[in-house]
C-alpha cells in the first residue's frame, strides 16, 4: 500500500525537527532560507507553506524534496509489468 502523500505542514515539520537537529534556530533558518521569522512563524501556525518556500528553507538545512513511486508502482515497473 501506497504512504500517504505528505502536507506541506507535515514536511514543515520536518525540516524543522532537520534544523533543529542542527543546531538552528528558527531566526538562522530564516536567514539561511532567505525569509524572515515572521513568515516561518506564519507557516507553522497557518500550514500553508508553498512547495517554492519549502524547497527554500529544505535546502537551507542540506535536503531536498523528491518525488519517490510508490511501493506498488515501483515493484510493478521492477516486474517490468508497466513499461
Amino acid at each position: 500500500m501506497a504512504t500517504p502523500s505528505p502536507t506541506p505542514a507535515r514536511l514543515l515539520e520536518e525540516i524543522l525537527a532537520a534544523a533543529q537537529a542542527r543546531g538552528l534556530d528558527q531566526r538562522q533558518l530564516a536567514a539561511r532560507a532567505g525569509l524572515s521569522p515572521f513568515t516561518i512563524s506564519r507557516l507553522k501556525r497557518q500550514g500553508d507553506a508553498s512547495l517554492a518556500t519549502l524547497d527554500r528553507l529544505a535546502a537551507a538545512v542540506g535536503l531536498h524534496i523528491a518525488l519517490l513511486p510508490d511501493d506498488a508502482l515501483l515493484a510493478d515497473v521492477e516486474r517490468g509489468e508497466l513499461f
